[in-house]
């Protein structure tokens, strides 16, 4: 399916414990929708891609590098290849759109 019509009632499954997802994947990139539970967290990763999304509903906490805040919905995000980042949920779900490039 080449589109997808309401973002924030886009059916979604379970992808790790809290964590809802659907998935697009392209021959470079990949899509998803994600809706994180409340009060979870990702202390922190890197990977050799790049990242970027927007929150489509809820808040989260996230960190790029030396940068912090707290997103609400039509916030963006952009996660350069090779960053550090990581964020939590506050107390409620967050929902956010991610495009990543493809890992080799």
């Amino acid at each position: 399916m080449a589109f997808w019509d309401d973002l924030n009632a886009l059916a979604l499954a379970q992808f790790r414990p809290g964590v809802l997802s659907r998935a697009k994947l392209g021959q470079g990139l990949v899509m998803a929708c994600l809706e994180i539970g409340p009060g979870l967290a990702d202390q922190g990763h890197e990977h050799n891609f790049e990242q970027c999304g927007v929150l489509l509903s809820g808040s989260i906490e996230m960190f790029i590098g030396d940068e912090q805040r707290v997103l609400a919905p039509g916030e963006a995000y952009f996660i350069p290849a090779g960053a550090r980042h990581g964020w939590r949920t506050l107390d409620e779900p967050a929902r956010l759109l991610d495009v990543c490039a493809k890992p080799a």
